[in-house]
């Protein structure tokens, strides 16, 4: 037998349908994994294209004119005027602020020079061709430069504060400084005349007489007063007055009389001793203490000894306030005792007592 080698050829025809099956379903898993792969490998050639590419510059904000301006410096610094200038030149001082109060113009032009010179050649302007600016300040306020002057006569005349009050030549001076300033006012080189009471001064607002934020010189008269009452309304005779019933006013010392002055008057529990009009200074013979016992009038005599109290109806000889010594007349033996009125109508009476006698109390 002849044996000889045929190599295995490739059969031209129809392949078997189970092997089509098989041959069909790799085809689609390759080309699934495929798909699969594409998303997860243009990412990693995304992130590889973006870790050899510069990442783009931030978009920079154009320079602009902020418009009218409050400044609290005395100097306007670029900033203050230009929004988003460059760091390395926005605290440049490109002008001098205006006084303090005060408000001044820049014109437009001025300014894009200051800042062309600075390395800023491009700023939007808004159209506009000036802008205000205006200086921060604040105004001691009158009360507590009259308040410092005061202490400072009081001082040098050896009265208290309150019994000085402060008279300026003309409207008090304005004394302006900066709003973060919170130094006292102080007064300095005073000239104080006790015949004339007047005054020349110098006051000054600063941490001291050498470091000053601002000052003026004063001149005025240093008046003494005191505080006297003035009734708000009508009082009738008799008629308890309360607190709401007057009003606490200072007044030259000069121009009160001895018995108006509020310290000389107990008004707290007293009637009006007479009818008063609104308006009127409350003087201490204007009140007296609330009648409690009527002259002549019929009281209840208290005696008391220890635990034994006795009473009885008598009659009162004068009239008398709480507190009061009064004679009483005893209806049955008809000799007159004195008693202490205690309460309306009532006498409490018994040893020597050492109160008011009513006539001399009242």
């Amino acid at each position: 037998m002849n044996l000889r080698y045929d190599p295995i050829r490739p059969r031209h025809g129809r392949l078997p349908l189970g092997a089509a099956l098989r041959a069909a379903a790799l085809v689609g898993l390759g080309l699934a994994l495929l798909v699969a792969a594409r998303p997860a490998l243009a990412q990693t050639q995304v992130a590889a294209i973006a870790e050899v590419m510069p990442a783009p510059a931030p978009v920079a904000s154009v320079p602009s004119l902020r418009g009218d301006v409050v400044v609290s410096a005395d100097v306007i610094r670029l900033s203050d005027l230009v929004a988003d200038a460059p760091a390395d030149v926005a605290a440049t001082p490109v002008f001098r602020a205006p006084a303090l109060g005060e408000m001044g113009t820049i014109q437009v032009a001025r300014l894009l020079l200051a800042a062309h010179t600075l390395g800023l050649v491009d700023i939007d302007t808004k159209g506009r061709e000036q802008v205000t600016v205006t200086r921060a300040a604040r105004r001691i306020d009158d009360a507590a430069l009259a308040e410092a002057l005061a202490m400072r006569v009081a001082e040098a005349s050896g009265l208290d504060a309150d019994e000085v009050e402060i008279a300026f030549d003309g409207a008090a001076p304005a004394l302006l400084v900066s709003p973060d300033v919170v130094d006292p006012v102080s007064v300095t080189d005073l000239a104080y005349d006790p015949a004339t009471r007047r005054f020349a001064a110098t006051a000054f607002v600063g941490p001291s007489a050498a470091e000053r934020r601002a000052q003026a010189t004063v001149s005025g008269v240093a008046r003494r007063v005191v505080s006297v009452a003035v009734l708000a309304r009508g009082i009738e005779r008799g008629e308890a007055i309360r607190a709401d019933d007057y009003r606490i006013e200072r007044r030259a010392v000069e121009q009160v009389p001895a018995d108006g002055r509020l310290d000389a008057i107990e008004v707290d529990g007293r009637v009006a001793r007479r009818t008063l009009a609104a308006g009127q200074l409350l003087r201490q013979g204007d009140v007296e203490r609330p009648v409690l016992v009527e002259r002549n009038g019929t009281v209840l005599m208290v005696y008391e000894s220890g635990a034994l109290t006795l009473t009885l109806r008598g009659r009162a000889r004068q009239a008398g306030s709480e507190g009061d010594i009064v004679d009483v007349e005893n209806p049955v033996s008809e000799r007159i005792v004195q008693g202490e009125v205690i309460g309306p109508g009532t006498v409490r009476v018994g040893p020597a007592f050492h109160g008011r006698v009513a006539a001399l109390a009242r």
